[in-house]
């Protein structure tokens, strides 16, 4: 494991007490290690060093001692679960309260998180592993350049959650170009008003579109959440409605078939070719029926 005392956790979220005995939290330490080694496709985090592994080490760090919090509001004795408090000194927080701190580890968790892929992307080991071999693959090469399309802060870990759903979009960006479409000859920041451009945005808006529809509301990245709580007229204190989340993706479709289009047109204007109109029609909607004459 890549922290092994009590004393590591407090000097790492210096809120863990140092005196508190460490085999309570050493099993939830080797999961949380075994969640992030998974995502990453790597074996351990052992072998870190510098600050990969102190970003490795805060991550675990937040996210094990939330955990560790989550299962200790309450004592678990032989008679039942029962809540021992001293009413003259202390008081019980509210549950807003609670959510709040959670969102506050899991905030920090997520941008340990983001240190750790920002050094991995350096390191020569892990440019060996699967998942580099599979982000080679996508036309939206690193977070910054997700950010730089679509305004997402920039999240390494992000990027990562969002690969599959990247190579996913980028297959139907790919048919709807044509043959002609060759990822390696796309540039990293193209100027907006390309064919390169345009299936980027479709790309970056489809896969978020897909991860919005496919992922649990409680598994949604934070960075994501943040996205749509601007969008969806939400704030830091109160999650997205499901109906405002809804809304948001019903959105980024529209908005990714409008980059379809777009590449279409901006390729065949590239390739001198006459321009087609490429008809974008509205929803199917039964409560929102039109006829054009």
């Amino acid at each position: 494991m890549i922290i092994t005392t009590s004393e590591d956790l407090r000097n790492l979220t210096g809120s863990f007490y140092a005196n508190n005995d460490f085999s309570k939290i050493e099993n939830t330490i080797k999961g949380v290690e075994t969640d992030i080694c998974r995502i990453l496709g790597m074996q351990s985090l052992d072998g870190l060093t510098g600050d990969a592994k102190l970003a490795a080490q805060q991550a675990v760090a937040f996210m094990a001692t939330m955990r560790f919090y989550r299962l200790n509001d309450i004592s678990h004795e032989n008679a039942g679960r029962k809540v021992k408090i001293d009413k003259e000194n202390e008081a019980r927080p509210f549950e807003w309260q609670l959510a709040r701190d959670d969102r506050a580890h899991l905030e920090e968790y997520y941008r340990a998180l983001d240190r750790l892929v920002f050094c991995l992307m350096g390191n020569d080991n892990f440019h060996q592993s699967a998942l580099y071999q599979r982000i080679q693959k996508v036309i939206i090469g690193n977070a910054d350049e997700l950010t730089w399309l679509t305004g997402i802060e920039p999240s390494p870990w992000l990027y990562i959650q969002l690969l599959p759903f990247l190579l996913e979009s980028q297959q139907f960006v790919e048919k709807a170009y044509g043959e002609e479409f060759i990822p390696g000859n796309l540039q990293q920041l193209p100027d907006t008003g390309t064919a390169d451009y345009a299936a980027k945005m479709a790309t970056a808006l489809g896969a978020i579109a897909l991860m919005g529809r496919r992922t649990s509301l409680q598994a949604l990245p934070y960075g994501l959440m943040q996205l749509a709580m601007s969008n969806g007229g939400g704030n830091t204190e109160t999650p997205p409605s499901i109906e405002q989340l809804n809304a948001y993706l019903k959105q980024l479709s529209i908005d990714q078939r409008y980059w379809v289009n777009e590449m279409k047109r901006l390729r065949d204007l590239a390739a001198g070719k006459d321009p087609v109109m490429h008809l974008q029609m509205p929803d199917n909607d039964k409560h929102h029926k039109f006829m054009r004459v």
